[in-house]
């Protein structure tokens, strides 16, 4: 009975660990490369409207910085998922091709 106790709990630790170890990865993400060949005028208004306006995300000082589809985005998230939720919502956006996700989590 012990030997299945015991191997019950390393199953549920490993599961655990590498739960954790996913998130901080995820959460680590600065640069994604995006292949888009479409372009918007209002790219940069797009984007800021996109991030602000988002029931999932509280950015703070939120700056969005764009220059022939590099984005550069500058801000504070309160933790890990909300930055990389942040990049993952433009990496569809049409003229987006390279996202340097700044934000700093607080």
């Amino acid at each position: 009975m012990s030997r299945i106790k015991f191997t019950i709990g390393f199953i549920s630790f490993c599961c655990l660990f590498l739960l954790v170890s996913a998130f901080k990865v995820s959460a680590a993400t600065h640069l994604a490369v995006v292949s888009s060949v479409a372009t918007q005028p209002n790219l940069q208004q797009s984007i800021t409207h996109e991030l602000r306006t988002n029931p999932n995300l509280e950015l703070e000082n939120l700056n969005v910085q764009v220059e022939n589809g590099d984005v550069e985005l500058n801000g504070k998230a309160s933790n890990g998922f909300e930055r990389a939720l942040a990049q993952k919502f433009l990496e569809n956006m049409d003229g987006v091709k390279v996202i340097r996700n700044k934000i700093s989590v607080i």
